[in-house]
């Protein structure tokens, strides 16, 4: 008998209709002999709603506390759980829905993009071990303190690629609205192919291209252990793509993808080309401060990054602390 990860997107479970198809996928498995573990995602929007609540209370945008808004997000994915095990329950099949905190998941204090530091898998293995079907909120942890945290961006999946992970599970398979991982976006370029299977390193780079199907940070774990992602449709039988190491080499291209909603900070300085310091400086910001460089050029006047627009303005605050403001002090 072996351990079964699934993972289902805001999509997916959008509502009863697509919580039912959920359930038939979960009992197919259940039938099959196989323990199994899912994670959920908020339903639909959920997430932006709460979010835009949580903007309708404060008294403005920055006064709201990334420690609060986590612990308020943090619900959606809750009432995923509790009403998928609602649903498997009174279908005969015992589940148990646990918070990210109740799965193990601990994180650092990073609140809105925390870092999962270890996993204690004790507490779904003993609900395992009792046949049941254990039910995990996706995007959420806990740290030392007992704050609750959110993962950031692809969250989700990276709470399901980490959880099989510590339980030594085979093969991780995410569900969404689609059938798989395409060549490109198949709503940009409709003759785009899906892909039987990619290797990690490709998957790594496209997704750190703009490719949304998987986060970079899960199939980093993933390909770490070894573990196989299957990116699957919930709504039909296809049989998805495969996320594996071992993948026939050839001089095939094998996918397409373009990156929206990215900044260009430009350093500048003489002999920037050499200036090792400053190189080093700029990466140790970006590593303490969880911020992604997706792209970076150098010549002698000037260092180019490219980053999230949502963090360039931060980011550019802390490059000139760093480099300037401190340099001259």
């Amino acid at each position: 008998m072996s351990i079964i990860v699934q993972k289902y997107g805001g999509s997916s479970v959008a509502d009863k209709d697509k919580l039912e198809l959920v359930c038939e996928k979960i009992i197919e498995e259940k039938d099959n002999g196989n323990d199994i573990v899912v994670i959920v995602s908020a339903q639909g929007k959920t997430t932006n709603n709460l979010i835009s609540k949580a903007k309708e209370y404060a008294c403005n945008e920055t006064s709201i506390s990334k420690k609060d808004l986590d612990f308020l997000l943090s619900t959606g994915e809750m009432q995923t759980a509790s009403l998928l095990s609602i649903m498997l329950n009174s279908k005969g099949y015992s589940s148990v829905c646990l918070t990210g905190s109740q799965a193990g998941i601990i994180t650092d204090s990073n609140f809105g993009n925390a870092k999962i530091l270890d996993i204690l898998t004790e507490n779904i293995l003993s609900y395992i071990q009792e046949s049941r079907i254990v039910i995990v909120t996706g995007f959420q942890g806990i740290d030392k303190f007992g704050n609750i945290t959110t993962l950031g961006r692809g969250g989700s999946d990276l709470s399901a690629v980490a959880i099989a992970c510590a339980l030594g599970s085979k093969k991780c398979e995410i569900f969404s609205d689609i059938d798989g991982i395409f060549s490109a976006d198949p709503k940009i370029i409709p003759n785009s192919k899906l892909l039987d299977n990619i290797s990690y390193d490709e998957m790594l780079e496209a997704s750190s291209a703009g490719a949304k199907v998987l986060h970079n940070r899960s199939v980093n774990m993933a390909k770490e252990y070894n573990l196989e992602i299957n990116s699957k449709c919930t709504f039909n039988d296809s049989k998805g793509s495969l996320v594996q190491n071992e993948v026939k080499e050839d001089f095939d291209i094998h996918f397409i993808t373009k990156k929206d909603d990215v900044s260009k900070i430009c350093i500048v300085g003489p002999m920037m080309l050499s200036n090792k310091e400053a190189i080093s400086k700029i990466f140790k910001i970006a590593s303490d401060e969880n911020i992604q460089i997706y792209m970076i050029s150098l010549s002698e006047l000037a260092i180019n990054i490219i980053v999230d627009t949502s963090k360039s303005q931060f980011f550019m605050q802390k490059l000139h602390e760093i480099l300037i403001e401190k340099r001259n002090n």
